[in-house]
């Protein structure tokens, strides 16, 4: 389970749960959904977004898997939904793009995570935290265009999207 903010950066991971358990259970039991739901985070108020009047809530963008609730945003089920909802659904798409565009960074630069990790479940759990915090370091400090070059994620300009390597 993992949070990534906007720059790619993993803010928040909890390694370690079984594999045969659904994201939306994985987050059910995490300590960042115990927190939410508690109020526990030092969350900033609505505010609007640049160019706007009317105040949003922060939220954490999800897939259908995760639980409707005020902190968390998923797309609406079903296919033909009405057009506004669709618009909706393909921005939020958009933006789920950048935890996958994180994903496959750490499987191309950290390759032992192509292939099952033969080692006890406690070292794995050390190892994925590990290279989880070499990858914030590597985007922050190794400068982005070293680390992540040009081309390496997807891009949209004017609505023509670019597929990253």
């Amino acid at each position: 389970m993992a949070l990534v903010d906007a720059n790619y950066k993993f803010i928040y991971t909890d390694i370690g749960c079984n594999g045969r358990i659904s994201d939306g259970g994985v987050f059910a039991n995490c300590s960042l959904s115990n927190a939410l739901s508690d109020g526990r985070l030092n969350i900033p108020p609505p505010r609007p977004l640049p160019g706007r009047t009317k105040y949003v809530p922060y939220a954490i963008i999800a897939d259908y898997a995760f639980p409707l609730k005020p902190y968390l945003m998923k797309p609406f089920p079903f296919r033909n939904q009405p057009g506004p909802n669709r618009v909706c659904n393909y921005r939020l798409s958009r933006a789920r793009r950048v935890v996958e565009n994180a994903f496959g960074l750490l499987a191309n630069r950290f390759r032992i995570l192509r292939k099952p990790i033969e080692l006890c479940p406690e070292k794995v759990i050390k190892l994925a935290s590990a290279i989880c915090v070499l990858h914030n370091f590597l985007l922050e400090r190794n400068s982005r265009h070293v680390y992540a070059p040009q081309g390496t994620f997807d891009e949209e300009i004017d609505g023509v999207v670019t597929p990253g390597s």
